[in-house]
């Protein structure tokens, strides 16, 4: 059976990737929905999808559905920039 969670990321000084806590969901559309409001804090955020259970450290099959990226701040959407 399938799990689901959301991630949050930054980007350090250096740019390199350092991941938040991660979230689980019950569904997709709730790890999604999750995803999406972490972006209110943070740079970004992945939806993923798993089977295992992560506190024995049992994970297989992981897959990830979706990243989300924050706009940069002044950022003109992508119609106008193209």
């Amino acid at each position: 059976m399938a799990n689901f969670g959301a991630m949050p990321f930054e980007f350090d000084n250096e740019g390199k990737l350092v991941y938040g806590k991660r979230c689980r969901a019950t569904s997709e559309i709730g790890a999604r929905c999750m995803a999406a409001a972490m972006l209110a804090t943070s740079a970004g955020a992945v939806v993923f999808s798993y089977e295992g259970e992560p506190s024995s450290g049992d994970i297989t099959n992981l897959i990830v559905i979706e990243q989300y990226e924050a706009e940069p701040v002044g950022a003109p959407p992508m119609k106008e920039a193209a």
